[in-house]
């Protein structure tokens, strides 16, 4: 459905205040080695920061862009601007998101899902905030005392947090999410088996589940003209 002009001049704002917050954010981080440098002297040799780019465009590089297609369907604009300006998304963010358009009980990709989600985002920044302030004075002398057991359980937060949100989303297209799921894992075996490297492991593993959602779309939609 094309957008209306309301909608359009929405959405050039946010890419606009998007662009300029985002970039702000860049030159931010720039600032203390910035200040480290002219104030102390302190730099490292320029190949080594060199080497060091290289090595994170390699590590992190596809999900540069993997993160930014796979997740954006549920974050929105607004929030995906906010999201990843501020960090955590796969942690804290999208759960939020995802979380409160499932008790809002509003469409996906709707104006309305935009909406909620942003508030959403914004109210687990605030959140994430407070308590990141809070343990930072007391987790350091707490978590060592806590069991083993449960300290090791901290390694698990993150594959359990996708579980909960794969399984969120798959409850309106359960055909979707199991296809999806077992492709997954199958081709998890599969590339280690072939030593095919993690970043295209990735990137194939999005691409399968984009090419199963559209499958079972054109499906769906020819199922329904035929009625």
């Amino acid at each position: 459905m094309p957008l209306d002009r309301s909608e359009r001049d929405f959405n050039a704002l946010v890419i606009r205040l998007g662009i300029a917050t985002m970039s702000a954010g860049i030159v931010a981080d720039f600032l203390p080695p910035l200040y480290v440098w002219a104030v102390y002297g302190a730099c490292p040799p320029l190949a080594d920061l060199a080497k060091i780019a290289v090595l994170a465009t390699t590590a992190f590089g596809a999900s540069w862009v993997v993160q930014l297609i796979s997740y954006f369907p549920v974050l929105g604009m607004p929030g995906t601007y906010v999201s990843f300006l501020v960090g955590s998304v796969a942690e804290i963010r999208l759960p939020a998101s995802a979380m409160a358009q499932r008790v809002t009980e509003v469409e996906q990709g709707t104006r309305e899902a935009e909406v909620i989600s942003t508030i959403a985002i914004a109210g687990s920044v605030l959140m994430s905030a407070f308590i990141i302030t809070l343990f930072t004075f007391i987790g350091s002398a707490v978590v060592p005392l806590l069991p083993k057991l449960i300290q090791k359980s901290f390694d698990y937060i993150l594959p359990a947090v996708f579980a909960a949100v794969l399984l969120e989303l798959s409850r309106k297209y359960i055909n979707v999410g199991l296809t999806t799921l077992a492709f997954a894992v199958l081709f998890s075996f599969a590339a280690k088996a072939l030593s095919i490297p993690g970043w295209l492991w990735s990137v194939c593993v999005i691409a399968g589940g984009v090419g199963i959602a559209r499958f079972f779309y054109v499906k769906e939609r020819g199922q329904s003209a035929a009625k």
